[in-house]
C-alpha cells in the first residue's frame, strides 16, 4: 500500500468495504430472541452495519424498554404493524434467526466483535472527514494548517475512546449517602457500634469497624510469633455469625489446620491433642467443639502450588453462590508463600501484585481477605511495601519484651527459663479509622488463641 502514489490510494478507497461481521450480528439478533433479557447488555443499534439487524435490534430495544414481550410472535406482530416485516425478508427470515443454534455463553464473545468492527467503522468515517477537511483547505478562508491538522487529530481520538461499550455502572451521591444514613440509624436501633461482621474481639471491632465489606486486612508478625492462629480466631468468630470461610493454606495441610481450630474452640492442649492424651474435661470440650464447628460453613482450601489468580477465582465462584446475607471471609496464608501467574521482573513485583489481586478481588467480591505476612528485622513487612499500600489494615503483632529482662538476638533465648507470651497487637494502619492503637493480649500456644490483657479495676 505505501508504494501507491496518493491518487491510487484515494481511489482504492473507493473499492474498500467497511468493516462488519455478518455472523456475529446475526449471531446476536439470534440469541436476543430466544433470551430476551440479553438486549439490556447488547450494543446499541448504532454499533449494526447491515440495515435490517440495526431495524431488528432498534425494534427490541424499543419493545423492552415499552414493557411488551420478545419473543418471535410478538416481533413478527411489531414490524408488521410497523410496515417492514417483508422488507427485512418476511416472517420466515424470523424464524431463521430463531431457529438457529447459537450458544447463548457466546453473547459476550459476539458483542466484542461488534463494538470492534463499530468502532473501526467510526475511526474511518473521522478520518474520511479528516481527509476530506485537508482536501478542502486551500477553499477554506481564514483557518489555518494548525486548526485543520488540530480538528484531525480530535476527531480521530474521538473516534478511538468510543468503543460503542456502556458507560461505566456509577452510584448517584444521593443513593450512596441514602445507605451511610441507614446503616447508623441501623446501629442506634442495634446497639452495635460497627457496621462489620464481628472479629470475636471487642476491641478490635471498635478499632476496625469489624470485617467490613471489600477490604484486605494485613496481619504481619515475626515467625511463630500467632499472625495465623489470630487470623484463625478471627475466621472462627465470622463462621460462628454464620457467614463463609474460607482458609486457603500454602503452608499447613488441611487436617492440621482442622487440628487447631479444634484446640482452640475447645481449649484442648494441642500436645495432648495429637498424642490422644486427653484430660476428661478435654474429651468433654473437644466433643463440644467438634459437634458445634461441623455445623459451620467453613471450608479449608490447601493451595501449594496455586497461584493467587486461581485463589482469586475461586472466591468470585463462591461469592456468586452465596445466599443473601451471607458474606465471605477468607485467609490467605501466608503473603510470602503465595505465587502468582503474572510475569514479574523480581519478587518484589510478584508479591506487589499478589496484594493488589487480593485487593481487587475483595473488592469485586464484597469478601473480607486476610493475609498474613512476615516481618523483617526492622518490624516492616517483608519483600515489597505494596503490602502497606494495598491493605485496608495493617495489624502488626509485637513480642513484649520485660523490662527487667536483657532482650537476646537469639530467638528463643529470652524465653528458656520463664516464657513470655505477652503480646502487643498494634493497628499501624486502618483504613477510615483510628491509626496507632495497641491491644495488650496473650498468645496461648496450646490453643492457638489470642487473650485480650484488659485492666481490672
Amino acid at each position: 500500500m505505501t508504494d501507491l502514489t496518493t491518487e491510487e490510494l484515494l481511489a482504492s478507497f473507493a473499492k474498500a468495504e467497511l468493516p462488519w461481521s455478518e455472523e456475529a450480528e446475526s449471531a446476536l439478533v439470534s440469541i436476543i430472541l430466544n433470551s430476551p433479557q440479553k438486549i439490556e447488555d447488547c450494543p446499541p443499534p448504532d454499533a449494526f452495519f447491515h440495515v435490517h439487524n440495526r431495524l431488528l435490534i432498534s425494534t427490541f430495544h424499543a419493545m423492552f424498554h415499552s414493557g411488551k414481550p420478545i419473543s418471535l410472535p410478538s416481533v413478527t406482530h411489531e414490524l408488521r404493524e410497523m410496515g417492514k416485516l417483508d422488507w427485512i425478508g418476511g416472517p420466515s427470515r424470523l424464524s431463521d434467526f430463531y431457529t438457529s443454534f447459537v450458544i447463548v455463553s457466546n453473547f459476550d464473545y459476539f458483542c466484542g466483535i461488534v463494538r470492534e468492527k463499530h468502532q473501526l467503522r467510526t475511526m474511518i468515517a473521522a478520518l474520511a472527514s479528516s481527509l476530506g477537511s485537508l482536501l478542502r483547505f486551500n477553499d477554506a478562508e481564514g483557518v489555518s494548517a494548525t486548526d485543520t491538522l488540530q480538528n484531525v487529530i480530535k476527531d480521530v481520538n474521538e473516534a478511538v475512546n468510543d468503543d460503542g461499550s456502556p458507560d461505566l455502572e456509577s452510584h448517584h451521591i444521593r443513593d450512596l449517602i441514602g445507605e451511610v444514613l441507614t446503616e447508623c440509624e441501623d446501629s442506634a436501633r442495634s446497639g452495635k457500634r460497627f457496621h462489620g461482621i464481628s472479629t470475636g474481639i471487642e476491641e478490635f471491632d471498635l478499632i476496625m469497624g469489624g470485617l467490613e465489606a471489600g477490604c484486605l486486612t494485613v496481619v504481619a508478625a515475626e515467625s511463630s510469633d500467632g499472625k495465623s492462629s489470630l487470623c484463625r480466631q478471627i475466621l472462627e468468630s465470622a463462621a460462628i455469625e454464620g457467614h463463609q470461610v474460607i482458609d486457603y493454606t500454602y503452608e499447613m495441610m488441611p487436617k492440621a489446620e482442622a487440628r487447631r481450630v479444634l484446640c482452640s474452640q475447645g481449649r484442648v492442649d494441642a500436645g495432648n491433642l495429637k498424642r490422644g492424651m486427653l484430660t476428661g474435661l478435654e474429651q468433654t470440650n473437644l466433643g463440644i467443639a467438634a459437634a458445634r464447628s461441623a455445623k459451620w460453613d467453613f471450608h479449608v482450601v490447601d493451595v501449594a502450588g496455586k497461584t493467587i489468580e486461581q485463589i482469586c477465582r475461586d472466591i468470585s465462584r463462591r461469592a456468586r453462590k452465596l445466599p443473601e446475607g451471607k458474606r465471605i471471609v477468607a485467609m490467605i496464608d501466608y503473603i510470602q508463600l503465595a505465587q502468582t501467574a503474572a510475569d514479574a521482573p523480581s519478587r518484589e513485583r510478584e508479591i506487589a501484585h499478589i496484594t493488589s489481586t487480593a485487593k481487587q478481588c475483595a473488592k469485586v467480591t464484597g469478601a473480607h481477605i486476610i493475609m498474613p505476612s512476615q516481618v523483617n528485622k526492622d518490624g516492616d513487612v517483608r519483600e515489597s511495601m505494596a503490602i502497606e499500600q494495598d491493605s485496608d489494615n495493617l495489624i502488626k503483632i509485637k513480642k513484649v519484651v520485660k523490662k527487667d529482662k536483657k532482650p537476646s538476638w537469639k530467638k528463643g533465648e529470652d524465653e528458656a527459663d520463664e516464657p513470655n507470651f505477652e503480646r502487643d497487637i498494634f493497628f499501624h494502619k486502618v483504613r477510615d479509622g483510628e491509626r496507632y492503637k495497641t491491644v495488650k493480649s496473650r498468645l496461648t500456644g496450646q490453643y492457638f488463641r489470642f487473650e485480650i490483657l484488659r485492666d481490672t479495676p
